[in-house]
């Protein structure tokens, strides 16, 4: 990629499509930087911890926890191939940006969606471990992703045996990876995230062509700028739909936490050491997460994440093993923010009635 990217705008716009997704794999490479390495038989090897993880897990839960395909990838791979993922993301704020068909200036929206989705899937590469770690969830349930040197630094870095940090990360990635492939989990969260968008007002004064010519300055200092989204648009509805994102995310990751209680700590012995590891990990956000936060205004909030585990427990300890299904197989089964903190509030509209 040139140093400047702006010397090949001609030929950018020229791009079809409402997002340029060739520009954002191209920044995407480019900001995730050194690509580290990965060990020659890495992708066999956490093929097998995958299917160690399934075979562990399979009788605890109502999800086919059959696993896809797996590979383990350095930094820039990763980027380059979790980018799709992030379309249900992309193409609504791009077609949000152009309202107008006829306008002259789609491809340049075109562009600075894409440069924003390549810039925010590099900056996530620096530190994350796979897919489930990417803050928000890639929705294609083709392949496992594992950022094999991300892996070895967190290793390391926090000292832990290898082989039971491996097989975590490979149940995590495994069970997250399924709940996204529950159709009806994918479609909530796609129209949570459609919904937001699609009630944003744009405020055509922010626009780098508010007075209706281009301004090449106030468009540079945009696409540098990761809030620059979120300063485009107001709505009405933005917090509460905002809100529901979050809940979204708290039941994802919560119910991944239930389904991971469930691993033998006699087989794992460390297993509290990296689970504390992982969370002071989090405590403070990566780059690509203090990105993802500007970019769309959503605050990840770590500690609702533990109530939607603990939500998942209370459920199957007061109505069974089969109870936390109803969550994606009932009518409107998802729990929104209070109902995470009160199960049988949930229960009474959700489960009993």
């Amino acid at each position: 990629m040139t140093d400047n990217i702006f010397d090949r705008l001609a030929e950018l716009l020229s791009s079809p499509g409402t997002v340029n997704w060739g520009l954002a794999r191209e920044l995407g490479t480019s900001v995730a930087g050194d690509p580290g390495t990965v060990p020659a038989d890495a992708t066999d090897y956490w093929a097998g911890l995958v299917d160690t993880a399934q075979h562990i897990l399979a009788n605890s839960t109502a999800i086919d926890l059959t696993a896809p395909g797996v590979v383990a990838l350095d930094r820039r791979d990763w980027t380059t191939e979790t980018i799709p993922g992030f379309s249900y993301l992309a193409e609504p704020l791009a077609s949000t940006l152009s309202t107008d068909e006829s306008s002259p200036f789609g491809p340049i929206f075109s562009i600075m969606v894409g440069l924003q989705i390549g810039s925010m899937v590099g900056s996530l590469s620096h530190r994350a471990l796979a897919n489930f770690d990417a803050a928000l969830p890639p929705l294609d349930a083709g392949h496992l992703r594992f950022v094999a040197p991300n892996i070895t630094e967190f290793t390391d870095t926090h000292e832990l045996d290898t082989r039971q940090a491996h097989l975590w990360i490979a149940a995590q990635e495994l069970v997250q990876n399924r709940f996204l492939a529950i159709p009806a989990v994918a479609d909530h969260y796609r129209s949570l995230v459609a919904t937001y968008v699609e009630d944003l007002e744009l405020d055509p004064e922010s626009l780098p062509m508010g007075g209706g010519d281009l301004d090449p300055e106030r468009l540079g200092q945009m696409m540098q700028d990761p809030a620059f989204l979120t300063g485009m648009f107001t709505g009405p509805n933005q917090e509460a739909n905002l809100a529901r994102i979050q809940a979204f995310l708290a039941v994802a990751e919560g119910y991944v936490g239930h389904l991971l209680n469930k691993l033998d700590a006699n087989l794992i012995p460390q297993l509290g050491r990296i689970r504390e590891a992982v969370d002071r990990r989090r405590a403070t956000p990566s780059q690509g997460e203090v990105f993802l936060q500007k970019l769309l205004g959503i605050e990840l909030r770590r500690p609702e994440y533990r109530t939607g585990t603990a939500f998942f427990e209370e459920v199957e300890r007061r109505w069974g093993a089969d109870a936390p299904a109803a969550v994606w197989t009932g009518i409107d089964g998802f729990p929104d923010t209070d109902e995470l903190s009160d199960p049988l509030s949930w229960a009474a509209r959700a489960l009993l009635s």
